[in-house]
């Protein structure tokens, strides 16, 4: 056990001479796998970050919203799930609203979509309306149309309305962009519309922690089923093929990442041979006496390998470092993708796959000095 300690050490204090001697020889191993793995980093980065964009957008047009249409008929009448229901079978938030004509605003010039709502929804809508009960403009937050009390022509009546500001991230502006009027069932039938106008329903329910394009489509298909088993024209809509389409983009990617990632490995791999073999072979006399002395010759690849991954991990790590912390100038400056970042959990795939390409070049290193530790001694001290 001590001489395999003090075999330790002396390999350490070796390997540690010679960076003192030789110091081009750790610097340049540390310098090329920083800045290729940082350049790796920022490629792939990249990738992440469009890809970000782009599912945020999505998200902000609707992407997690599933729209269900029925079409209303007094000969096969049916009803859509209430809110409970739909809570109970996806997790889901939804409204549930039954179209009925449009209204229109003179200041500003402004057109909205008129809708009323089923008895079974009332505690929903309730706490959105107005005090009053009566019709209200529901519009997102930095609309021109001022809070309070406004005019509005609807059924070529003039009818008084109150609006009313919603966070701008509430699901019926993704549906109703500029904004919607909402009028009680009874209101309506004052205002001489009546139910019987109301021809479409639309349930709009939010996706909770969508992932893929899956749990979009098994809501739809719950829907058009539930629409063949009451015999009525039920349609749904969703992103989900986009998502797929974009899932696909994104897989085919892939293969460029792992073709990028094998020629840094490449560069990587062939310096840390080409270094280490050239080291060995100027040690080689030395290395061959402690052979002759009884130390294995796994000691001495062991101890090529500890100082390529020594070296190698640490100028990886580094450049993970910097990149994290200089992301925001790299990502808006020379990619110019806008004030974006990354976190460590969304850049963790792209640092895991360098990570596996550098290990490989660590092990490959390796076998230059595995052929070498194996020389028969006779050999090398005649």
């Amino acid at each position: 056990m001590k001489s395999l300690i003090l075999t330790l050490l002396y390999l350490a204090r070796d390997t540690v001479h010679r960076w003192l001697t030789r110091i081009s020889s750790p610097v340049a191993r540390v310098l090329v796998v920083f800045f290729l793995s940082l350049c790796a980093l920022c490629f792939l980065g990249s990738y992440v970050v469009s890809a970000k964009i782009v599912r945020n957008q999505i998200m902000n047009l609707g992407g997690d919203l599933v729209t269900v249409t029925l079409v209303n008929s007094d000969e096969h009448p049916a009803a859509l799930p209430g809110a409970g229901e739909v809570r109970e079978l996806f997790g889901a938030d939804s409204y549930c609203l039954r179209l009925c004509g449009s209204a229109f605003t003179e200041e500003p010039r402004k057109s909205f979509q008129v809708a009323t709502y089923d008895f079974c929804r009332v505690g929903q809508m309730f706490p959105l309306m107005a005090e009053s009960g009566c019709p209200t403009l529901l519009v997102p937050e930095g609309s021109d149309v001022p809070r309070g009390p406004l005019t509005v022509t609807m059924h070529r009546m003039s009818v008084d309305v109150f609006v009313r500001h919603l966070p701008a991230d509430n699901m019926l502006f993704r549906l109703f962009r500029q904004g919607i009027v909402v009028v009680q069932p009874e209101t309506l039938e004052q205002l001489g519309a009546g139910r019987s106008n109301a021809n479409f329903s639309f349930l709009v329910l939010r996706v909770p922690d969508l992932k893929g394009p899956e749990d979009l489509l098994r809501v739809e298909q719950y829907f058009r089923r539930l629409g063949k088993l009451d015999g009525v024209q039920m349609n749904t809509s969703s992103v989900a093929d986009l998502l797929r389409e974009m899932d696909s983009v994104l897989d085919r990617q892939v293969q460029c990442r792992a073709a990028f990632c094998l020629g840094i490995g490449c560069i990587v791999g062939i310096l840390l041979t080409a270094l280490s073999g050239m080291e060995y072979r100027q040690n080689e006399y030395i290395y061959t006496l402690m052979k002759s002395f009884g130390i294995h010759p796994l000691l001495l690849v062991l101890a090529f390998l500890a100082e390529n991954t020594l070296l190698v991990a640490s100028s990886f790590l580094a450049a993970v470092t910097v990149f994290m912390q200089s992301q925001h100038y790299i990502i808006s400056q020379f990619f110019k993708l806008g004030r974006y970042s990354l976190s460590l959990d969304e850049i963790m795939p792209e640092i895991r796959l360098i990570a596996a390409a550098l290990a490989v070049c660590i092990l490959i290193s390796s076998f230059p000095i595995i052929l070498a530790a194996n020389r028969e001694i006779g050999r090398v001290l005649k």
